[in-house]
């Protein structure tokens, strides 16, 4: 699924069934770390790379909404928002790219954050399909869409700049990282874990 190289573990959905408020909660981080990623891009290239900013500018403003989204969901419960816990998986994504000297920063944070996308596209549809509860299946699959086409759009933003041969061989790269990294994370009620 969009250039993933390793499924996420079936056992998965039920490490996350036993804590649906922790998932929540991480999900609603992770919501707010992807708008600041896409923020950050938009501030720290956009002069560079102008065609980066109005894309990356809705994509936060849509992100944002899914933060909104999914934090009215744990309020729902009963329970609000906890600390924000960094992201092992994400940090471990930006360091497999800190060795490769000859690649542009951008394509990588391009790149990876089309990875990061993918993942979460593929845990959504693991919780489409997986949980118990018809509601939370239903949010899971909208969102799943949205991060379908997130991946596509740092893929193309990054074809557009660096070309289609360059990103998608990166793309291919980091992929087998990522592979290795999300097979040897623990099983947790996180987004990535």
């Amino acid at each position: 699924m969009l250039g993933l190289l390793a499924p996420t573990d079936p056992d998965w959905v039920l490490a996350v069934e036993h804590d649906l408020d922790r998932l929540l909660s991480d999900h609603a981080h992770c919501e707010l770390k992807a708008a600041h990623n896409a923020l950050s891009l938009a501030g720290r290239f956009g002069g560079e790379a102008p065609e980066l900013v109005a894309p990356l500018v809705a994509l936060a403003l849509e992100e944002t909404e899914h933060f909104q989204g999914v934090e009215q969901r744990l309020r729902g419960r009963g329970k609000t928002l906890g600390l924000p816990a960094s992201d092992r998986y994400v940090v471990a994504l930006r360091a497999a790219t800190k060795d490769d000297q000859d690649v542009p920063t951008l394509l990588d944070r391009l790149v990876v954050a089309a990875m990061i996308e993918a993942r979460s596209c593929e845990r959504f549809k693991v919780l489409s399909e997986g949980l118990s509860d018809g509601t939370l299946r239903e949010f899971y699959k909208e969102l799943m869409a949205s991060e379908a086409t997130h991946y596509r759009l740092f893929s193309r933003l990054a074809e557009g700049r660096f070309g289609v041969e360059a990103t998608r061989a990166r793309l291919q790269t980091i992929a087998h990282r990522e592979a290795a990294l999300a097979s040897s994370l623990p099983l947790g009620p996180t987004v990535h874990g």
